[in-house]
């Protein structure tokens, strides 16, 4: 039986413990480092609590949450604190477990299986060159320096313990850490760089692994306590996610970042106070590079389970009032973190890898107020709210930074940001996706939202497909290919057989970029799990679309918005034959995301009653109230073709024969009044 105990504060398994960075005295720079932290938005706090200070009763251990100020706990800390003359400052996670021996043999057998240092730093190498750059889950330069500290020696526990030793839980938490870097960088390995591996070194670590709960990352885990929970534990959470969901695993990923959410506020990262309680200059420097980092990872982790929860359908863990992100400082971390304190970076700095994902942030931290939008159904209350949203994403692309536009941007950093132009398309998509978002719950009830379906899809698919140009065949593992291609193609085809006599200034660019989406996705269907079931559904829509097309000369003119401004307006002609694109206002001389965006002051008022007066679907067909969801019905509700019976190994063929044959039927979890229904119903 595993067990784990605590208590002890032996020396940890390593050996002799690592020293205490030195600490110099305040130098010539400290007038310097004083003034920036006066002007900081972050605070100071100093606490030197007496010696003989009478600690309170653990209340923690009935299950108190050590973040809420207004239960019991909470309570009695204040009453500490106003006995000490101050806030206290928050006490540190326990640093060492004592683990009893049964529960030290599984942790012996899990690091015997760490490769050699040298495959290693080979393979952290790779993920840092060929993997983080999708989300920045991790830093470099926080990182390495940590993992040379910890893994100099191979980290084995002494040979014969006793009964139960006390190690460091942040070792413990940084292993498995590494074990899933390790994974990950397995997984998108490129062509070649398994000559340069020891492959006895790998036997422990596979890349798509045996389970979901039996790999090294999950089995080290295990073995702690959750009140030793760090940043490293849910940065490994949300690694573990994203590894997930390139095998396909998508139920078990949504499972992991909902636990990480959970984890976080039970340690609360969306709490964001911002104090520092550091005793010198120096010490306090260091704080606040741990703040940027700890609200990196609340950003990311937020991205995380809005994102999926709103493409999916899931319930969002982090409910709305009920969480602080403050915005990180954009700018490069150093591996010196003593002496240089965060700066924003301008608008004419070069960009690092985490940019990106504050401006994605910068738009989809308004997705909590789309689920609350969608929560009324087909047929919104007040549909100005969702033209307002609408317009704000509009306002959001047209102001972008120049090294981020879609179209024309400024390339002066390409070469020496190997990855920026890839992230770059990876962003178009995204942000274009909160657009389709916005407007896929009113698919078959206001012809408005069908239009800015359409033109969404056709943004998206572009910038999928100059993304998929940017790539290496070992990247087309990633899950994002196949969900920013399906999300779109399924929604863009829904409408055009549903609703066929529509936007036929659309239609034939949209028809380009649908067979062109369907291409990549059978580029790639060997090597992504979903990408080869996606391309198969999508392959049979088309058939149904194109049967149902009108021809050129009865087709009707395009239907426009009547109010407010279309994505249409940012949509030229391409020169270059490449679909269109947006065309971009002029630039502001620097870029402030919420300016531009602003925040709805109204959103909150009470709804006022009005009567609906939008375009009733003219399909001939009554869609019910189930919210239309590709992906979720591809990954959860076993969408799939009833032809498509031989499995993922043999379905390279599947494409091919559907293209020959009459449109087959789908098979799934979906309602009587689903659009999965409609085409099965054989009218079409």
């Amino acid at each position: 039986m595993t067990c784990v105990l605590r208590g002890k504060q032996d020396s940890c398994f390593y050996g002799d413990s690592i020293s205490s960075l030195h600490r110099t005295q305040p130098s010539a720079e400290a007038s310097d480092i004083s003034a920036f932290l006066k002007q900081s938005y972050v605070g100071t706090q100093e606490y030197s609590p007496p010696e003989d200070e009478a600690h309170s009763p653990d209340l923690a251990s009935y299950g108190y949450s050590t973040v809420n100020d207004h239960n019991s706990l909470g309570i009695l800390q204040k009453l500490e604190n106003l006995e000490l003359g101050g806030a206290q400052q928050p006490r540190r996670k326990q640093k060492n477990i004592a683990l009893c021996r049964s529960t030290l043999d599984i942790y012996r057998s899990v690091l015997k299986q760490m490769p050699c240092p040298s495959c290693v730093r080979h393979l952290v190498d790779i993920f840092f060159n060929e993997v983080n750059w999708q989300y920045t889950i991790l830093d470099r330069n926080y990182f390495i320096p940590k993992m040379e500290r910890n893994y100099q020696h191979y980290p084995l526990p002494p040979p014969s313990p006793p009964d139960d030793t006390t190690f460091s839980s942040e070792k413990l938490i940084f292993s498995a850490l590494l074990f899933q870097v390790l994974a990950y960088a397995l997984q998108f390995l490129p062509a070649g760089y398994s000559e340069t591996l020891h492959a006895s070194c790998l036997k422990g670590i596979h890349e798509d692994g045996h389970g979901t709960s039996d790999d090294p990352t999950m089995q080290l885990l295990s073995l702690l306590p959750k009140d030793v929970i760090n940043l490293d534990y849910i940065a490994a959470q949300i690694l573990r996610t994203a590894w997930l969901k390139n095998r396909g695993l998508i139920a078990e990923a949504w499972l992991v970042v909902a636990q990480a959410a959970i984890n976080a506020q039970e340690i609360g990262l969306h709490r964001d106070d911002g104090k520092l309680y550091a005793s010198d200059a120096e010490s306090a420097i260091e704080e606040l590079w741990e703040i940027v980092l700890r609200r990196r990872l609340m950003l990311n982790l937020y991205l995380w389970d809005s994102q999926m929860g709103m493409v999916l359908g899931k319930p969002l863990n982090f409910k709305v009032n009920d969480y602080i992100i403050i915005p990180p400082t954009d700018c490069e971390i150093p591996r010196n973190r003593k002496s240089t304190a965060p700066f924003e970076r301008t608008e004419y700095d070069k960009p690092n890898t985490f940019s990106v994902r504050l401006l994605e942030y910068h738009i989809h931290k308004y997705l909590p107020q789309v689920r609350q939008l969608e929560t009324e159904g087909p047929h919104p209350r007040d549909y100005g709210k969702v033209e307002h949203l609408h317009q704000m994403a509009l306002d959001y692309i047209a102001t972008m930074p120049s090294v981020y536009r879609c179209q024309n941007p400024d390339t002066s950093y390409d070469e020496e940001c190997p990855r920026l132009e890839s992230q770059r398309e990876f962003l178009c998509a995204t942000v274009w996706l909160f657009i389709l978002i916005l407007h896929r719950p009113y698919i078959f009830s206001i012809a408005k939202s069908r239009i800015e379906i359409l033109q969404a899809g056709i943004q998206m698919l572009n910038a999928q497909q100059r993304l998929f140009l940017t790539l290496k065949p070992h990247h087309y593992r990633m899950f994002t290919l196949a969900y920013l291609s399906v999300e779109p193609c399924v929604s863009m085809l829904a409408v055009l057989i549903a609703f066929p006599h529509e936007n036929a200034g659309l239609v034939a660019e949209a028809f380009r970029c649908l067979k062109e989406s369907l291409s990549r996705l059978n580029t790639i269907r060997s090597t992504n799990r979903v990408a080869g079931q996606g391309a198969d559904v999508i392959n049979n829509l088309i058939l149904r679309a194109e049967k149902n097309r009108p021809l050129p000369a009865s087709g009707s003119k395009s239907t426009s918005p009547s109010e407010g401004r279309s994505s249409e307006s940012f949509m030229t002609p391409s020169s270059h034959g490449a679909g269109p694109f947006y065309r971009m206002a002029d630039q502001p001389s620097s870029f402030v995301p919420d300016a531009s965006l602003g925040e709805m002051s109204d959103w909150n008022m009470p709804f006022q009653p009005t009567s609906f007066t939008g375009p009733i679907a003219d399909s001939g067909y009554t869609f019910d109230a189930t919210p239309f969801r590709p992906v979720a019905d591809l990954t959860y509700n076993d969408l799939a073709l009833v032809m498509s019976d031989e499995g993922f190994g043999a379905a390279e063929n599947v494409s091919n024969r559907v293209s020959i044959e009459m449109p087959q039927q789908f098979r799934g979890d979906f309602s009587e009044g689903s659009f999965w229904t409609f085409v099965n119903g054989g009218t079409v």
